[in-house]
């Protein structure tokens, strides 16, 4: 209802194929998938933000930076949960929706073994590191909800058919059961540990709304197979990507890691504070190239040009985005740490007015990592997130016992600005050598 009110009241202000390019059914299909993504992604980010705030003012920046920090470090090992099996699951189940309870059933049993594997290297990490026994615990805690993502299989599905509003309805009713009871937690008085324990039942009450919608489907997990000859395919094919998201997800984290290791927790709770200003506006890239997928993929088969154009409009538009949102953070960042999270971390302010032009960086990187995963390569975003992961580590060392949280904050907005600069200064070269030899011939 919403997208036809639309479209009556812009249509006659459009110029003619704009106009039929919007009455396109594969468009509107495509533009309402991404609006459902949108609209809950905006409902759960902003229920779950604002509860977050309360919680950060609830705790205070020592008793945060804790939670953070077990959150980030158990968060190093949540490559192994994925197997880097999401996006091939996504391809195959788009190119053969025959397979649908071949790909899931046998991707949710990989899942199932990756969250194992997850949640025991997660708890001798925790052994072996020199912290608190709170945070250990925490970091145990936190890492079964490892085995319990496996479920999630099943949102992979519902992408690949452009139903994205299952999804959506599921992390909704998610994000409103965790947020009501972390402020019964706050209004009762409770810690950190039963804090954590919300964090871990998250994935239960998605997981639940997961499997609803897919029963209201007409379809059964039931008939889910496994295939062990598929099994081996599918991690064959996802192994480079299983790389770079255990590369990815470091370079995400380590920072606040990092800072709990060289500084303290009180730190990591300030840092964390402003970086969670920031990172409420990471769903966007991911959203509009998960729901363009399937657009991305037709179009590379049927016309090439079309491929690249679309590429290049994903470039631009991540770019705009970025910047209008790293702007008015830089501008009213002191004003927003207070308004939201108390004078206590007043001090996250500096770091979020250099933190937020970070996300140019890694909007961008989010559709090159869409690009070589389209084009079929698979290692090169390893090496792509292998390189940034080098950069971040190599300056946090250099920069956080110089310079504290900015130094930080500087260090990962360098090394999220350092992928995207080195695949674009390859591809000129490599555009123009290939004109130098033709000019030359």
């Amino acid at each position: 209802m919403i997208l036809k009110l639309f479209y009556s009241k812009i249509d006659k202000f459009l110029p003619e194929k704009l106009r039929e390019a919007l009455k396109h059914q594969g468009f509107k299909r495509y533009f309402a998938n991404t609006g459902w993504m949108f609209l809950g992604q905006i409902f759960s980010l902003l229920v779950s933000f604002f509860v977050g705030a309360w919680l950060g003012r609830y705790l205070g920046p020592e008793n945060f930076g804790i939670l953070n920090y077990a959150l980030a470090f158990a968060g190093l090992f949540t490559f192994l949960a994925d197997l880097g099996i999401g996006g091939i699951l996504n391809r195959e189940l788009i190119k053969f929706p025959e397979k649908r309870d071949e790909l899931l059933g046998t991707g949710f049993r990989l899942k199932i073994l990756g969250g194992i594997i997850a949640f025991l290297l997660a708890i001798t990490g925790a052994l072996l590191i020199k912290s608190s026994a709170l945070i250990k615990v925490l970091i145990v805690l936190f890492a079964f909800s490892f085995i319990l993502q496996a479920i999630n299989v099943i949102s992979i599905f519902f992408y690949s058919i452009v139903k994205s509003k299952n999804n959506v309805r599921a992390a909704m009713a998610a994000a409103l059961i965790s947020s009501i009871l972390k402020i019964a937690v706050i209004l009762l008085g409770q810690g950190v540990i039963w804090i954590m324990f919300i964090y871990v039942l998250d994935s239960i009450w998605q997981g639940i709304g997961l499997i609803i919608s897919y029963r209201r489907f007409g379809l059964k997990i039931n008939n889910w197979k496994y295939n062990r000859t598929l099994a081996f395919k599918l991690l064959k094919d996802s192994w480079p990507l299983m790389l770079a998201s255990a590369t990815g997800f470091i370079y995400l984290k380590i920072d606040q890691v990092m800072i709990g290791w060289l500084l303290s927790n009180h730190e990591v709770g300030l840092y964390a504070a402003a970086v969670k200003l920031v990172e409420i506006w990471y769903f966007i890239p991911g959203i509009i190239c998960g729901s363009l997928f399937p657009a991305i993929i037709n179009a590379k088969i049927t016309d090439s040009v079309i491929y690249k154009k679309r590429l290049k409009a994903l470039y631009l538009l991540m770019i705009g985005v970025a910047l209008a949102i790293a702007i008015p953070s830089t501008l009213l960042a002191n004003w927003a740490i207070v308004m939201l999270y108390g004078s206590k971390y007043l001090s996250a302010g500096p770091i979020l007015q250099i933190y937020a032009w970070s996300g140019i960086g890694l909007f961008v990187s989010t559709v090159i990592t869409q690009y070589f995963l389209s084009e079929n390569r698979s290692l090169a975003i390893f090496y792509y997130n292998f390189f940034s992961m080098v950069i971040n580590i190599a300056i946090n060392l250099i920069l956080i016992p110089l310079i504290g949280l900015t130094g930080a904050a500087w260090a990962t907005l360098i090394s999220y600005l350092a992928g995207p600069i080195a695949v674009g200064t390859m591809g000129w070269f490599n555009s123009f050598r290939a004109k130098k030899l033709l000019n030359n011939t």
